[in-house]
């Protein structure tokens, strides 16, 4: 069975997207993890540890999960059976 490109990928965005998002917002209220956020910050373009930084840390969780979540894909497909 071969997996549909497009639907796992934008799937992989969607839950990486949000997670992101939510453990964002629960470190910026709370405090919670801001030593990780901080650690990953390099890897996000314009992220800093406040509310907006949280929506342009989702952003680019989108695009990784994205990405990731489609070579995921083609190396599946590549080798699953028909």
């Amino acid at each position: 069975m071969k997996l549909n490109l497009k639907a796992f990928a934008l799937t992989a965005a969607i839950m990486a997207g949000s997670l992101s998002l939510i453990l964002n917002v629960l470190s910026v209220i709370t405090g919670f993890a801001r030593e990780f956020f901080e650690l990953i910050a390099p890897f996000h373009p314009g992220y800093t540890h406040t509310l907006l930084g949280a929506f342009i840390s989702t952003f680019w969780m989108f695009i990784y999960g994205y990405v990731v979540g489609a070579l995921f894909v083609l190396i599946y497909n590549s080798i699953a059976k028909e």
